[in-house]
C-alpha cells in the first residue's frame, strides 16, 4: 500500500534524510530576556520559557493544570534528528490533541510540540507571538513548513515565500498523498510575527507547533541534505496595555 502511494512523488521525495533542526522557543515579556538558550547540535531542542514580572505576567504547563509543580516560566522539549522530506499529508489531523512533544519518531518527517500558555496577571492583557528563523544553512529554510494552532482556531501555515514573492501553495490533484493547504509567507527571509490576541485574567491558551520539510516544494532537493535549522517564538506583553 505505501509503495502504490509513493509511486507518484518525485524522486526527491523518496524520504531523504536532512540533518535536522535547532528548534528554540523563548518567551519574553516586554523587554527582550538577555539571550537565547540554544541545545545540541544537529539534534536540537524546543525552549519554551517566560520571564516574570509584577502584575502582567504569564506562565507556561505542558499539561495546563498549572498548579505549584506544573506551572513554569520554562519549558524544553527535545528535538528532532535526521528529519525526512514530508507533507501536510502525513500531519496527523488530531495533531493538537494530547500534551507535550509529539514528534515523528518512528519515521522523523514532522516536529510537533503542545503548551499551555495562561495570564497569571491581575488585568487582562494583550500580547503579541513571534516566530523567528534565527539561523539556517544549506537554504532547507526554503523547504520548511511551520503550522502555529491555537486552542481549536484553524490551523495557519508559513513558509517561505517563492523567488516571484507570491505564497507557497499546494494544491490537490491526481496524488493520493496530496493534501492542498496555503501559506503565510515570512515577512523576510527569517522573520515573521504569528499572531497578537487579547487574554483574560486566568484565561489559558494552547498552542501546537509543528514543522516539517515540504516535499512537493521545488527546493526540497538534495541541495538540502545535512541542513539545520534554528528558530525561536517569543511571547511579548504589549506595552501600555491594561
Amino acid at each position: 500500500m505505501l509503495q502504490k502511494l509513493l509511486k507518484p512523488w518525485p524522486l526527491r521525495l523518496f524520504l531523504k534524510k536532512v540533518s535536522g533542526f535547532i528548534l528554540v522557543i523563548t518567551g519574553i515579556l516586554i523587554v527582550i530576556l538577555s539571550g537565547l538558550s540554544y541545545y545540541g547540535n544537529s539534534v536540537g531542542d524546543m525552549v519554551v520559557s517566560i520571564d516574570e514580572i509584577i502584575k502582567r505576567s504569564l506562565s507556561l504547563s505542558e499539561t495546563g493544570e498549572f498548579a505549584a509543580a506544573d506551572a513554569s516560566t520554562m519549558l524544553a522539549a527535545e528535538g528532532i534528528k535526521d528529519i525526512r522530506d514530508s507533507t501536510y499529508f502525513y500531519i496527523p489531523e488530531d495533531i493538537r490533541e494530547g500534551d507535550g512533544l509529539k514528534s515523528d519518531r518512528k519515521s522523523n518527517m514532522y516536529f510537533a510540540y503542545s503548551f499551555y500558555l495562561k495570564n497569571t496577571s491581575d488585568v487582562s492583557i494583550s500580547y503579541s507571538a513571534t516566530l523567528t528563523i534565527e539561523r539556517q544553512s544549506k537554504g532547507i529554510v526554503n523547504a520548511v513548513r511551520i503550522m502555529i494552532l491555537v486552542d481549536d482556531e484553524e490551523p495557519v501555515i508559513y513558509a517561505r515565500p517563492k523567488n516571484d514573492g507570491t505564497p507557497e501553495t499546494l494544491e490537490d490533484n491526481e496524488s493520493a498523498i496530496k493534501k492542498a493547504y496555503s501559506t503565510i509567507p515570512f515577512t523576510d527571509d527569517y522573520f515573521s510575527v504569528v499572531n497578537q490576541k487579547v487574554m483574560e485574567l486566568e484565561q489559558i491558551q494552547k498552542y501546537t507547533v509543528v514543522i516539517w520539510i515540504e516535499g512537493w516544494d521545488a527546493d526540497c532537493t538534495d541541495a538540502i541534505v545535512g541542513g539545520n535549522l534554528e528558530i525561536s517564538m517569543t511571547f511579548r506583553i504589549i506595552e501600555g496595555e491594561d
